[in-house]
């Protein structure tokens, strides 16, 4: 953990059920023009997006509405741009998951923007960061993209189903597990980091099986990964479940899901051969025993748990493989490992060590 530290800003979060009533109120004195930015979420809730333009518009404010469909964040902010004039824009308000989210962190680069997350994912509301989505990449932005406001209302997971909410908090969990893990953690995003994987540990199972306290407690890990994901950056999960994406049908969720037990069991044997004593194999340890509830003996057996337990996981959950060409998978892992900024592993991964982490979760394998 780094005693010494820079520490990237947070925006105002506002949490719990009901939050999203309190749109117009946080909106209202950021100006009258607002520019209301959905995705997929809102195209298939269209009622959703009846409903905010109301709440604004009974307030006297212009609202204008779009949605980012592209595929990349930066394709969905330009052609927005396109078709709003955005110098008469004082506020944008973003609803919906992480590429509304992102795509209103770009189009609000002059203005204010308030945020209502419906999903449990990245945490996108929680930093300056910019999910681009082709192979994974990130651009960080700091405080330059940082949301005004967040609302957090986790009744938006009432409606979600079960297994979409089973592949997402999977990736929640791996997002934090990495923040916690990464060289870059420090005294401020630990604390935080931790305050979301003991929500996980609480509402991850209530969750799947549909209790609304569960999903809340979720919820709440989700924004906190978004944190720690802001300030030690996103590891090779996140990476590579953004990857397996673009090249499957899978979404990111169930890719991350799909590979999370093989990327942390990998990470694990490189640290235990290469940095036995490193600092990243007692937060492992840690994690373990969390998820478990129980301590162990040893740091092996608390690794040992920890991996079991994400396999268990998996296949309860049924979270699909994937078919990915060989030849492929190379071309993809040697992007990744182009691209990274080493500083955010716990130890350094060779290109083979990446192929094998898809190659145990690919079916042509």
């Amino acid at each position: 953990m780094n005693r010494q530290f820079t520490a990237s800003g947070v925006p105002e979060l506002v949490f719990g059920r009901g939050v999203f009533e309190q749109l117009s109120q946080h909106v209202a004195p950021l100006g009258r023009h607002i520019l209301v930015v959905g995705d997929a979420y809102m195209k298939d809730h269209p009622s959703l997006m009846k409903e905010v333009t109301d709440k604004l518009l009974v307030q006297g404010l212009q609202v204008e509405h779009v949605l980012a469909l592209a595929k990349q964040t930066f394709d969905a902010c330009n052609e927005i741009a396109q078709k709003v004039d955005l110098d008469k824009i004082d506020c944008v308000v973003s609803i919906g998951g992480g590429r509304a989210v992102d795509t209103g962190k770009l189009v609000a680069r002059q203005c204010p923007h308030v945020c209502v997350p419906t999903t449990a994912g990245t945490g996108a509301p929680m930093n300056g960061v910019i999910f681009g989505g082709l192979g994974g990449a990130v651009a960080t932005y700091g405080d330059a993209l940082l949301p005004r406001v967040v609302l957090g209302d986790p009744g938006f997971l009432d409606e979600m189903d079960r297994d979409d909410f089973a592949a997402r908090s999977l990736a929640v969990l791996m997002l934090l597990v990495e923040a916690y893990v990464s060289p870059k953690a420090s005294v401020l995003s630990d604390a935080l980091v931790w305050s979301g994987l003991e929500a996980f540990v609480r509402g991850f199972v209530r969750g799947v099986e549909g209790e609304a306290d569960g999903r809340d407690e979720v919820f709440y890990a989700s924004l906190m990964a978004g944190v720690g994901a802001g300030q030690a950056g996103f590891g090779l999960t996140h990476r590579l479940g953004a990857a397996v994406e673009q090249e499957t049908g899978l979404t990111y969720a169930q890719s991350c899901g799909s590979l999370c037990a093989e990327v942390s069991n990998i990470q694990l044997e490189m640290l235990g051969e290469l940095l036995p004593d490193s600092e990243a194999m007692d937060k492992y340890a840690m994690v373990g025993e969390l998820l478990a509830e129980r301590p162990f003996e040893n740091r092996e057996e608390a690794y040992a748990s920890l991996i079991g337990t994400l396999r268990r996981w998996i296949a309860r959950l049924e979270l699909p493989r994937f078919s990915l060409e060989e030849g492929r998978i190379e071309e993809m892992c040697a992007l990744i490992i182009q691209n990274w900024d080493e500083q955010v592993l716990p130890v350094r991964l060779t290109h083979d060590d990446v192929i094998e982490v898809v190659l145990r979760r690919n079916t042509q394998a």
